[in-house]
């Protein structure tokens, strides 16, 4: 039906007037103004418009938000699958559909439905939108949006190790204002899910098959990984380093590696960069898979080659790894030979036919002695196909003893016994030998078990032997020897005359006896005591049978009873072509069928030399002397041998009565030695006197009037040569005695210098003060310096006037007047005839004086090509009666004159000086000696008062 024009423009105007006069989108306090018009045609008139009057309208703030994506516990707009313990980030927009700038309130919930609830949930803005919570982007709870603006924000979430299940969030934006009376709006449909699942339990095994092979052979290497647990893995990647220090002469097969159980192999060259073809070299290898199954098993094998020469022992390490999952399995592979050794009877290694334990590896003795050694002869082997170090040991299984190792020739093998490098095949042969020191109590029928062992240093299996004795009987044998020369020494071309003794103590009659004397047993020595070679004495008789069979002499009886003896009697010659320090060990041994080891005599041992090859010549000087004059007496020692050695040589002389020892005045090659002193005996030691050496003593001894007229003094030498002893003749020396203490043309001169305490002018021992090192000197320039007693000594002088003075500088106190210095005190003017006395009294200190302190400094110098300077200062600390107060003597020596000389003696910390000077300096310090001495107050303990000088001079 049509409707008339007038209805339908009125239509029209109810439908425009019908709209709304705002929307979302325009802004807040935009005003709009609404003008209808009426536009119609009257039947028969013009089309006619008819304005209505306009509305005005003004458009309020509207707040309206968005979050997307959009999302309910059935629907979730966002879902994570992740393992206990990761995190996920959740993504939205928030977007202002209002027409004004308003505030959105953020939080997340958890909905009800959730299994568990998730950890931080803290909502950060991505502001620039990379989709991760980068530094800097600190957490927010509102947004402030411009109307129709757009801003990401991120949702952060963690789990827990014990999570498990969904747990369902809720983004929820609300406005934070409402002017226009309106409700706000909140966006609250806008779930997201994260799901924890079971954890996976990943394993990795790796093996080497086989895990011991020889050099230059192929191991397959397996590595498998395993889920045990409930849930799938995140992705597993496998790998194995094979360029590793223990690792890296291992040789990658081509083509050999396989994979099963789903994923990828790649390669590397250099560990670092991966390909999926094979890479030359192979320096790793690895498989990776996007995720392990539950249940699910990864294996990834591969071949290596070993090398060629350098065995022993590697470890290689397999690793997975899974997000925070590793795991690391270690496994070892042995390169090595195929080794084998054997150990048996001699000449029967492989104890042939019965093999290992057998009774072919199985060595009887039915008898033997109580603490009698016994030995078993043995061969081990090498049936490997590498040389090899091999251990032999042995221990007691039944029965009680000892064990050692010996070369079949009995020569002692040092232990531990190891046979180094024995080549593939090769043998060494040895003796086994045991000292039973108990038999066994068991029932075994075995007095003594031992074993055996063989051990290969290239991991061969051990290899045992067994020894055993049935019967052990008390030793009760003793064959005795003894030589008429004894234990001492022999000469060459002496006949030694030795004596056999043996008795069978046994309770059981000896059969098929051998007595066997080797004569093969003269040791030839170096000087050093070694063995170089040996000889043979040379038989000269034998009694009862006795006959030389080689080097050997041998008596042989049929039986000997028990308790009956056999005395046999041998003689044997030292060769006259023997040299000196050879040495002679005789030794006699027996046997029987009952005792089929022989049991060794005592050794009878004679050194030889020639005796006449030690000297001892002594000689003094002076010929001819006077009582209190001094001989020195010399004694040469020569070992006029030319191969034999000498040890501890002694040289020994009894003084007569006449002569006096000087103590410290001995010497041995000019070096100061003291002597032995028994009685009037003093003996001098020499270390030794190699061939041809020799050794020179002198000692001093004075002349007393017990000597006489004349005076003899003996001494002899002795020396060990060969543990025996060779003894000189006596050396003597004589000399003549001048009952003349003086001659007529000499005198001696002797004399005190002392502090006189109690100014008597004479020296009275006890009270007086004896001054040491004071210095006397002769007008002709002959100088003394007393001794620790104060004296002092010119022998030899002129008989006739002389002049002597006591140098002022060598003494600290003033001489005393006597009527002898003619007014000068300290000088002398006397007649000399034989024995002259002459004292130098000095005036002692105010009060008694202590010496608290002496002691030396001794300074010395070399530089090249000129001589040794020396300064030497005796220092002396002494307490005066004055309290508190110390007096210094310095006594300075000087071997040279000495340019710019320092010396500095130091106060003790707070002293006074109150005399004298303790630094002094010299431009030339002359050669010589001289005194300085000062004094200092100090109220310290008198121990605090002792101090060090130090000295220093210019060269």
């Amino acid at each position: 039906m049509r409707k008339p024009p007038v209805l339908q423009l009125l239509t029209a105007l109810a439908l425009t007037l019908a709209s709304p006069a705002y929307a979302a989108g325009t802004p807040a306090g935009t005003v709009i103004q609404n003008t209808a018009v009426l536009e119609f045609t009257p039947e028969g008139g013009p089309p006619t418009s008819i304005p209505t009057p306009p509305v005005t309208t003004t458009v309020t703030a509207v707040c309206a938000l968005s979050v997307l994506p959009n999302g309910t516990v059935a629907a979730p707009g966002q879902s994570y699958s992740l393992l206990p313990g990761e995190g996920a980030t959740l993504r939205y927009t928030v977007t202002n559909t209002g027409n004004a700038k308003n505030t959105a309130n953020l939080r997340v919930l958890t909905d009800a439905a959730s299994q568990f609830l998730p950890g931080d949930l803290s909502i950060h803005e991505d502001s620039n939108g990379n989709g991760v919570v980068d530094p800097g982007e600190a957490a927010v709870t509102a947004l402030s949006l411009d109307a129709d603006q757009t801003r990401s924000v991120l949702v952060q979430v963690s789990t827990a190790a014990a999570n498990r299940g969904n747990a369902y969030l809720n983004l929820v934006a609300a406005c934070a204002t409402n002017t226009s009376g309106r409700p706000g709006e909140t966006d609250d449909d806008n779930v997201a899910r994260v799901s924890v699942g079971e954890p996976p339990e990943l394993t990795l095994t790796k093996t080497f098959t086989p895990a011991a092979i020889r050099p230059g052979e192929d191991t397959l290497v397996t590595l498998t990984a395993r889920n045990t647990g409930q849930g799938a893995s995140r992705p597993v990647t496998v790998t194995d380093f094979l360029n590793t220090p223990e690792m890296r002469d291992f040789v990658f097969r081509s083509a050999s590696a396989n994979l099963t159980g789903g994923g990828v192999i790649e390669y590397s060259a250099d560990g670092t960069n991966w390909s999926a073809s094979e890479t030359a070299p192979v320096s790793a290898i690895r498989a990776r898979t996007d995720s392990l199954p539950a249940g699910g098993i990864l294996t990834l094998t591969f071949r290596l080659t070993a090398p060629a020469t350098d065995i022993g022992t590697r470890r290689n390490v397999g690793q997975l790894r899974s997000s925070d999952v590793s795991v690391d399995a270690p496994a070892d592979i042995t390169v090595r030979y195929t080794p084998s050794i054997a150990l048996g009877p001699i000449s029967n290694p492989q104890a042939l036919p019965g093999g290992e334990l057998s009774s072919d590896d199985k060595q009887v003795r039915q008898n033997a002695l109580l603490n009698q050694e016994v030995c078993f002869p043995h061969t081990v082997q090498n049936l490997g196909d590498r040389a090899d170090n091999i251990t032999i040991t042995g221990r007691i299984v039944t029965g009680q003893g000892t064990v050692r190792f010996t070369e079949l020739n009995g020569t002692p093998i040092t232990e531990p016994f190891i046979v180094p490098d024995l080549a593939p095949q090769a043998t060494r042969d040895f003796n086994a030998c045991y000292v039973v020191t108990k038999a066994s109590s068991s029932t075994a029928n075995e007095a003594l078990r031992a074993e055996l062992t063989a051990t290969s240093s290239r991991g061969a299996a051990d290899n045992l032997t067994i020894d055993c004795i049935i019967n052990v009987a008390p030793n009760l044998l003793n064959p005795v020897k003894s030589g008429d020369a004894g234990e001492g020494l022999v000469a060459p071309g002496q006949v030694i005359t030795y004596t056999l003794t043996f008795t069978n103590s046994q309770s059981f009659a000896l059969t098929n006896l051998v007595l066997r004397d080797p004569l093969n047993n003269l040791q030839i020595l170096d000087a050093q005591g070694q063995v170089i070679r040996t000889d043979s004495l040379e038989f000269v008789s034998a009694d009862q049978g006795g006959a030389p069979e080689g080097n050997d002499v041998v008596w042989r009886f049929a039986r000997l009873a028990p308790g009956e003896t056999l005395t046999l009697s041998l003689k044997a010659r030292v060769p006259a072509s023997t040299p000196d320090g050879a040495r002679a060990v005789n030794v006699f041994t027996v046997s029987s069928s009952e005792v089929p080891d022989p049991i060794p005599s005592n050794p009878v041992q004679n050194g030889v030399f020639n005796q006449a090859n030690l000297s001892l010549v002594k000689t003094s000087s002076p010929a001819t002397v006077s009582y209190g004059s001094t001989i020195t007496y010399t004694f040469t020692v020569t070992n006029r041998s030319a191969t034999g050695g000498l040890q501890i040589i002694k040289v020994t002389d009894n003084l007569p009565a006449g002569l006096d020892y000087v103590d410290g005045s001995s010497t041995l090659n000019g070096a100061s030695i003291i002597p032995a002193v028994t009685g009037r005996e003093y003996v001098w030691s020499i270390p030794g006197l190699a061939p041809g050496a020799t050794a020179v003593i002198t000692f001093n001894a004075v002349v007393t009037p017990a000597a006489g007229s004349q005076i003899r003094n003996s001494a002899l030498a002795t020396a060990i040569s060969n543990n025996g002893e060779i003894k000189t003749p006596p050396s003597s020396a004589l000399n003549t005695i001048d009952p003349l203490i003086f001659g007529r043309n000499t005198a001696d001169l002797v004399g005190y210098v002392f502090l006189d305490v109690n100014r008597n002018g004479v020296y009275d021992r006890g009270t007086d003060i004896p001054c040491q090192n004071a210095r006397v000197i002769l007008a002709g320039g002959r100088i003394a310096l007393t001794d620790a007693q104060g004296r002092y000594h010119f022998r030899n002088l002129m008989e006739g006037t002389a002049a002597l003075r006591l140098d002022p500088n060598s003494v600290a106190a003033q001489n005393i007047s006597v009527p002898q210095d003619a007014g000068r005190p300290g000088s002398r003017v006397v007649f000399l005839r034989n024995l002259t006395s002459v004292d130098f009294p000095l005036a002692p200190e105010a009060g008694d004086i202590a010496v608290i302190r002496d002691t030396t400094l001794r300074v010395s110098s070399t530089l090249p090509g000129q001589p040794e300077r020396a300064l030497s200062i005796r220092k002396q600390l002494f307490m005066t009666d004055e309290p508190g107060e110390y007096r210094v003597q310095l006594i300075l020596s000087a071997g040279a004159d000495l340019s710019g000389v320092n010396i500095t003696d130091p106060l003790p910390a707070g002293a006074e000086l109150t005399d004298g000077q303790n630094v002094l300096t010299y431009d030339t310090l002359d050669s010589g000696e001289r005194a300085v001495t000062y004094r200092f107050r100090w109220a310290g303990d008198p121990k605090g008062a002792v101090t060090d000088p130090t000295a220093s001079w210019r060269y």
